[in-house]
């Protein structure tokens, strides 16, 4: 698989997710249906922060997201214990949008080392732009599955846009 193709497939569940959000009202965003600890936002969040924190980590690039978006969305977060007001889905599509811009930057960086060592456990190490990339499109649509499910709990039948983004 080459530069271009792996951009692409982000690219591509990048605005599956973008759809999932426009899809979702403001009210929605925020339910907690039994059975889940965050909500549609926090999921959201959690993307974005995840991919801002190794995107400025392990390449070249700098955060870009507002410093407020980490203390409500890094891992161990809920939205139960948020002492400020989120940002709105529509600030929150244009952080995505952005973010899946300079994603696309990284076409031909692929193959270059991480800027350090990435590794969960003992069972994966990450040594590739290409490999960190695969590993936040992997992560996105696993909170991508999870805003499914909360939204399905919810009783939403529509859960993406058709529209192309």
């Amino acid at each position: 698989m080459n530069d271009s193709q792996l951009v692409k497939q982000f690219t591509f569940w990048r605005y599956r997710t973008i759809q999932s959000l426009e899809a979702t009202t403001e009210e929605q965003a925020d339910r907690l249906p039994e059975g889940f600890t965050n909500t549609v936002r926090w999921n959201l969040g959690h993307i974005l922060v995840t991919a801002e924190f190794a995107l400025e980590r392990f390449t070249e690039m700098e955060n870009n997201l507002p410093v407020f978006y980490t203390s409500l969305f890094k891992a161990g977060t809920r939205p139960d214990e948020w002492t400020e007001t989120p940002p709105l889905l529509s600030e929150m599509k244009h952080h995505l949008l952005e973010q899946n811009t300079r994603m696309n930057e990284l076409k031909g960086q692929l193959s270059d080392p991480l800027q350090s060592e990435f590794s969960i456990g003992s069972y994966l190490k990450l040594e590739t732009i290409g490999e960190l990339l695969l590993f936040l499109m992997n992560h996105e649509n696993l909170h991508l599955g999870t805003i499914s499910g909360i939204k399905r709990a919810q009783g939403i039948k529509e859960l993406w846009k058709k529209e192309t983004v």
